[in-house]
């Protein structure tokens, strides 16, 4: 158990520690040298108009309208099960979206520009897209491991969920909307909150 709680204190500074660093970085400096990397590697090498196609239907599964359906469908699911789990839901969708437009209030980054895909208004840090869906799909990935028996079920949809989040940052990037730092902040910052909510779920919520 004190093993348990060392490791996650370690990924809990872990996370602080370059979400802090790299945010100092993009408020002094601007662009940086890993943003220039990825354009490189995402940008240029890797557009085709069919994974574009692809690209713009799998950035959507981060818009507000499809987080919002998500996030009352399956709360109307959970709360079979849990009512207070399922209240906590699309609660967890409006704190982390206040979070995300609080950050890029006090950060001010404009977007890319010069190589778009799609129009898009707003600061470009840290990335909403990013911090909503893994906040909002992490949530649903720590319900599938909690209240789910099947263990051929929960690998499924525990995969689907994974790959899902990480698509969706990465889809950012590839539209021209986002900076890798954008979408790494976006996790991180995300992530450390996950951490602290299932905590309070693990406490309050869930025997």
């Amino acid at each position: 158990m004190k093993n348990k709680i060392n490791k996650q204190l370690l990924f809990i500074v872990i996370l602080l520690v370059l979400s802090i660093l790299i945010s100092i970085m993009v408020y002094n400096k601007g662009v940086l040298n890993i943003d220039i990397l990825a354009y490189n590697l995402i940008v240029e090498n890797l557009r085709t108009p069919f994974l574009t196609n692809i690209m713009k239907v799998i950035t959507m599964l981060g818009d507000a309208n499809i987080t919002i359906i998500v996030c009352l469908i399956s709360s109307a699911i959970v709360f079979i099960k849990n009512k207070p789990l399922a209240l906590v839901m699309p609660l967890n969708l409006v704190i982390i979206t206040c979070i995300n437009q609080l950050i890029k209030i006090i950060v001010k980054r404009p977007r890319p520009i010069g190589y778009r895909l799609i129009d898009i208004g707003g600061y470009s840090f840290p990335s909403g897209h990013a911090m909503v869906s893994l906040a909002c799909y992490g949530l649903y990935l720590y319900i599938i491991h909690r209240m789910i028996k099947n263990k051929k079920l929960k690998i499924i949809l525990s995969t689907i969920v994974i790959i899902t989040i990480l698509l969706i940052g990465i889809s950012r990037i590839y539209l021209g909307v986002h900076y890798l730092s954008d979408v790494l902040v976006g996790y991180f910052t995300s992530g450390l909150y996950l951490l602290l909510i299932t905590k309070l779920i693990d406490k309050y919520m869930i025997n």
